[in-house]
């Protein structure tokens, strides 16, 4: 007889038999084809899985994170998809001036698994369109939500506070001054000064201006036009 786990010539090797990957006995050319490829196979998907989000990694190389911090990341982001931007614009504010980032990000990943994770995305998409609109940096924004949440009249407040932003040519610092008041519960009063040179509401004002300009021009060279056409019907 033949050796025990080798099939009689021709015979092909059938799956589960002795000789199979596995099974502890010798392959065939046959079998150890289809077992290379399921290795490549394999090899490919974990390649594929393993690019590191472009985000993901500029913060990383930003913040000098170690490989296994960096791959925790991208793996948690990963399943935060409906709060990626928010997630990572906190990240970015959290990790700024860290000691040790990679220990500190870890920290972060430990708070996003147990849920008590705060991220732009803490008082909803409404505190990031107030950031937008008014030029406020992740960090401002960030720490304006979370004075909001302990707010009774957070839509008063964004409000009066947008009248200050836009004034001002350094929303962002501004913005961190007033915080400690907003902290200790005190009333957003309106602005009392004019409008920096550079803020939002001066290049308004400087648009009016020109538009007004513009205009005037416009009327004068008309009312020159209709005095030269009154002097060709004199003539």
């Amino acid at each position: 007889g033949l050796p025990p786990g080798l099939a009689p010539p021709g015979m092909p090797k059938l799956p589960g038999m002795p000789g199979m990957p596995g099974a502890g006995g010798p392959m065939d050319s046959e079998s150890l084809a289809q077992f290379r490829f399921q290795q490549v196979a394999s090899e490919y998907e974990q390649i594929k899985s393993a690019g590191i989000d472009p985000q993901v990694q500029e913060l990383a190389e930003y913040h000098g994170l170690d490989d296994r911090a960096t791959r925790a990341l991208d793996e948690e982001m990963k399943k935060r998809k409906d709060t990626f931007e928010g997630d990572l614009q906190a990240l970015w504010v959290g990790l700024e001036g860290a000691k040790n980032p990679s220990g500190m990000l870890m920290m972060k990943l430990r708070d996003m698994r147990m849920g008590t994770f705060k991220g732009m995305t803490a008082l909803g998409k409404k505190v990031q369109d107030f950031a937008k609109a008014n030029r406020l940096d992740a960090q401002a924004a960030v720490k304006l939500s979370e004075v909001l949440e302990n707010r009774e009249d957070v839509d008063g407040d964004l409000a009066k506070l947008a009248k200050w932003l836009e004034r001002s040519n350094k929303p962002s610092s501004l913005m961190m001054m007033m915080l400690r008041d907003l902290r200790e519960g005190k009333p957003v009063k309106d602005p009392e000064y004019a409008a920096a040179i550079g803020s939002k509401v001066h290049e308004k004002e400087i648009k009016q201006a020109n538009k007004e300009r513009n205009r005037s021009r416009s009327c004068q060279r008309g009312g020159r036009d209709e005095a030269r056409g009154g002097r060709h019907d004199r003539d």
